[in-house]
């Protein structure tokens, strides 16, 4: 899963935190004018070193997410150390600088806050993204053991998730740990037939070395970590990982042999595609023959910004699905280690669980959520794919915290 930029979402800063007003143009005339200019007319407002780091093309697009979710700006009002902007639908934090040659060296926006929220404001909102969309959002009574159903669009519908399918993974090998077969210290010797493509860290470790069990399933979900993931994988054989997944998978793949595919050998992807059975099985035996540290350069797979064989081959699994397999992980500590931070803050959830997959043309998150511990578990998934062109991450990403606020309201 590619890295998803959280810490800047919503935040845009640069050179010396905080707020200062020592020029002559007033932070509300600023701010009429970074929502009211073009690319080519915002260039004259901000500094050079400003520029150099955000370009304008690029506040004009973080602007356009605002008004897209808040409607047109209307004004700023000064609140504290910061500027409270008001749109038709809602308001934002903001906090600007303006340096002595009357530019703006510092900007830092808050994320959008739609005035009167509704999930079914949010759902009318996904509809409209482009490609298909799923969203499953489940309230969880651990005592009756049931879930009801709080909102939903095409939730039944297997899409791909991306590295969202590592939770099955870790599911099966929680179940191993559980059974006794297994126990999260036991020491795993890093192999190198094993290390698979980034995202991750581990494909630079040295083989041979080792590390508990935890920590590789550790990295496997706070990071996405792909090398992790395939010793997880091999470790626990696709025999058995078969009777965790849903029928939707109809083929199991590891990390490193969809990429390789996907990203490396295209055209053996299409054959992938067109293969019996054994023609199958033949062509993942040639993936996996071929050893990462063989491959001269990984740089060719994040040039890559068009979706490619997004609804052929890919992990195929509905939201309702991902939300089931969330909750059954859900004292699982290991989840908790990154909630998707610039979306979720750990301080505001005594729960707070996420894994999310992404890749041009997809993007999911799954997240499991309690508020205090004798409230109910709430599980949200979104995904959308889209065939023809990458997913908008920050449009969803702005939807997503809107369903977050939402549900942490209940």
């Amino acid at each position: 899963m590619k890295k998803l930029m959280l810490a800047i979402l919503f935040a845009i800063f640069l050179t010396v935190p905080g707020w200062a007003d020592n020029a002559d143009l007033s932070p509300q005339e600023a701010y009429g004018r970074i929502f009211s200019s073009d690319a080519g007319q915002l260039s004259q407002y901000f500094s050079p070193d400003f520029l150099a780091a955000i370009s304008a093309d690029k506040i004009v697009e973080i602007t356009k997410i605002y008004v897209n979710a808040l409607g047109a700006y209307k004004k700023a009002r000064a609140v504290d150390n910061k500027y409270r902007l008001e749109f038709e639908k809602g308001e934002a934090n903001s906090t600007i600088r303006i340096n002595a040659d009357n530019k703006i060296d510092s900007l830092w926006f808050g994320e959008p806050e739609v005035t009167n929220d509704t999930f079914a404001a949010v759902k009318a909102a996904f509809e409209k993204l482009p490609g298909k969309v799923s969203i499953c959002l489940l309230r969880h009574d651990p005592v009756k053991g049931s879930a009801d159903e709080v909102l939903t669009l095409n939730h039944k519908t297997p899409l791909g998730c991306g590295s969202a399918f590592k939770l099955y993974l870790l599911k099966a090998l929680e179940d191993s740990v559980k059974s006794g077969r297994r126990k999260w210290t036991d020491l795993v010797e890093l192999r190198e037939e094993w290390k698979s493509l980034p995202s991750g860290i581990m494909q630079e470790w040295p083989a041979g070395s080792k590390h508990t069990l935890e920590t590789i399933a550790g990295l496997m979900i706070s990071i996405s970590d792909n090398t992790a993931t395939g010793h997880i994988y091999n470790m626990l054989g696709s025999e058995t990982l078969r009777e965790y997944f849903p029928a939707s998978c109809v083929d199991l793949y590891n990390t490193s042999q969809i990429l390789k595919l996907k990203f490396l050998f295209p055209a053996k992807a299409q054959e992938y595609l067109k293969a019996d059975s054994a023609g199958k099985k033949a062509i993942i035996a040639e993936m996996d023959a071929i050893k990462t540290s063989e491959i001269a350069s990984y740089s060719v797979i994040y040039q890559l910004d068009k979706p490619f064989l997004v609804e052929e081959l890919e992990w195929f699994v509905s939201t309702r699905d991902l939300c089931e397999v969330i909750y059954s992980l859900r004292d699982n500590l290991l989840l908790r280690i990154n909630p998707a931070s610039g979306l979720v803050d750990k301080r505001d959830w005594h729960v707070a669980g996420f894994k999310g997959g992404s890749e041009p043309g997809v993007l999911n998150y799954t997240w499991i959520l309690q508020k205090k511990p004798d409230a109910p578990y709430y599980t949200l998934s979104c995904t959308v794919i889209d065939a023809e062109k990458a997913v908008d991450d920050n449009s969803f990403n702005s939807l997503a915290s809107r369903l977050l606020k939402l549900v942490g309201a209940l």
